[in-house]
């Protein structure tokens, strides 16, 4: 399979990898280097609805690959139609990015630009897809159907260091449509998964619903538990007014079931 990809890779001669810190995007652009060697780039946004662990593993990836790095600073949310946080706003952000990636791609004389969807993500509501497939961006590993699973073995025969790595999305996905966003409410967000983080293992969310209400949708409900006063003091210091556990646990994209 490594095999089939590198050569899939090769004949696009030059590519620019959409390197976000998340394992799909890392084991793509661990791939293109191999094909490609120097004729490879990663391109990483820096802005504020991305957490910022997630630009620190962007980095230590493109070190750990030995690949070139372009970091472009954005702020999505000086975009006031993107702001008011519709349905669409994933649609609107990827196009953002996109001209700012292609934007840095032409400068290298590279035509094409590549992300690291994997065929499970057609699973969820994903407008950011219709923005790229309009944007002609590649997605090899949908391509060539690869699902989560198998890019994270991937992931481990390739030795990344990030093998094992949870799955991330924007800050902005936290936050239930309709409510409009700033950057104040993204970082009391960010300030409150890194509180839960100290408590449990495995992914989680604090999601932000109305009435200032923190929704904490954790894989390890039992850790969020032992540690309930904690948090909650936590997260009521950062200015929610109610914090509650999801009984469900963590499934990601959950707040997409309201509009799908």
């Amino acid at each position: 399979m490594i095999n089939t990809i590198i050569n899939a890779i090769a004949q696009k001669k030059k590519v620019a990898v959409m390197l976000s810190g998340g394992l799909d995007s890392a084991v793509l652009a661990k791939l293109a280097h191999e094909a490609l060697g120097e004729r490879a780039l990663a391109i990483t946004i820096e802005s504020p609805i991305v957490a910022f662990n997630e630009i620190e593993d962007a980095m230590k990836i493109a070190r750990e690959i030995g690949m070139a790095h372009e970091i472009i600073p954005m702020n999505e949310l000086d975009d006031r139609e993107f702001a008011t946080n519709q349905p669409n706003r994933c649609y609107i952000c990827r196009k953002l990015r996109n001209r700012a990636a292609r934007d840095v791609a032409n400068q290298f004389a590279i035509e094409t630009l590549a992300d690291g969807m994997n065929h499970d993500d057609l699973k969820d509501y994903r407008p950011g897809k219709k923005a790229a497939d309009e944007d002609n961006i590649w997605h090899p590993f949908v391509d060539l159907k690869l699902s989560k699973q198998v890019v994270r073995q991937l992931a481990r025969d390739l030795k990344l260091t990030l093998s094992d790595k949870h799955s991330e999305a924007c800050l902005c996905s936290r936050i239930a449509y309709g409510i409009n966003m700033n950057q104040e409410l993204l970082e009391r967000i960010e300030k409150a998964e890194a509180v839960l983080k100290g408590f449990c293992r495995g992914p989680l969310r604090v999601r932000c619903l109305p009435y200032d209400l923190a929704m904490i949708d954790a894989a390890d409900q039992e850790g969020a538990m032992r540690a309930k006063d904690t948090i909650v003091s936590a997260l009521r210091e950062l200015g929610f007014a109610f914090v509650c556990l999801d009984l469900e646990g963590f499934v990601s994209g959950k707040l997409n079931r309201i509009i799908t």
